[in-house]
């Protein structure tokens, strides 16, 4: 959905130089910080992803950490990407993880290790401890919604803003139609419904969802005169209902598969065929002829 993501290119660019360019030569945390719903993880995939920095760091690696985080286990998840034998070391303490995971991003290049959901400032502490005392420019990039953690990780973060006018009517816009256009009899509604919506891309995702299919003008109405201004406070509260509100317009089977990826781990990769076996071994949905 590379495509679809509207009003991020001037935030990703900022933050991709911050990395890249950003002061002295000793390790540097560069956090993005906003309210919930306001895409911090869709920008930092953005940057992630971006081909500079695959260029620029010899190392790119991407941490979920989340509130229910254990320091050993993110140290474990960072030692994926240097070696498949992290059962080797799944009784070692913290701080020989710390040593061991050191030792590899020593050998290489410049390394840049991205945490996101970042609730507590133990995270950043611990993390910092797995880079060598050199001079290669390492950094730590991080999302958060707390702005003290932000500041205490570096006194200038990165606030993420929220959309303008034109970015939430096009995001709107692709989400419902895709590649194609609003219809002429809806431009005006789905401008009001975008400017309802705060700015806040979660908001405008989950509208369009609620949406998307529908072209008759007075479900466009019911959205705009009733929904979205009861749904729309700046609080992770709102964020809940919105995701409620798209979950409640699914069908029923549909529905039961999406309670059913709630088995993951919060922030797992979740791997589409296997949920597709896991569907259909749980009789959730039926296998197609001719497919396997």
């Amino acid at each position: 959905e590379d495509d679809e993501v509207v009003g991020f290119d001037e935030e990703a660019n900022k933050v991709i130089k911050r990395l890249v360019e950003g002061p002295g030569e000793s390790l540097d945390i560069a956090p993005v910080v906003g309210m919930p719903g306001l895409g911090k993880t869709t920008l930092a995939r953005k940057i992630y992803n971006d081909p500079q920095l695959s260029y620029e760091f010899f190392n790119v690696l991407w941490v979920y950490v989340g509130q229910s985080y254990k320091i050993k286990d993110i140290f474990l998840n960072i030692l994926k990407f240097f070696t498949k034998r992290t059962e080797d070391y799944r009784h070692e303490e913290v701080d020989a993880l710390a040593k061991v995971i050191c030792g590899y991003i020593d050998k290489g290049g410049r390394c840049l290790i991205v945490l996101d959901d970042v609730w507590a400032a133990e995270v950043t502490d611990a993390v910092k401890k797995v880079f060598p005392l050199n001079k290669k420019k390492h950094r730590i990039m991080i999302t958060t919604v707390d702005k003290y953690l932000a500041s205490y990780t570096n006194p200038d973060p990165h606030d993420l803003k929220f959309l303008t006018q034109a970015e939430s009517s096009e995001l709107l816009v692709k989400r419902i139609f895709g590649r194609g256009s609003c219809p002429d009899d809806l431009v005006e509604l789905g401008e009001s419904i975008a400017r309802k919506c705060g700015g806040v891309p979660l908001a405008l995702v989950v509208i369009a969802g609620a949406l998307r299919g529908r072209s008759n003008k007075n479900d466009w109405l019911r959205v705009e005169r009733n929904v979205v201004q009861h749904l729309f406070t700046n609080s992770q509260e709102s964020c809940f209902k919105l995701v409620e509100m798209s979950y409640d317009r699914l069908p029923q089977e549909v529905q039961t598969c999406f309670l059913y990826c709630g088995v993951f781990p919060r922030g797992f990769d979740i791997p589409s065929w296997k949920l597709i076996r896991l569907w259909i071994a749980e009789g959730l949905i039926k296998p197609q002829q001719n497919y396997t």
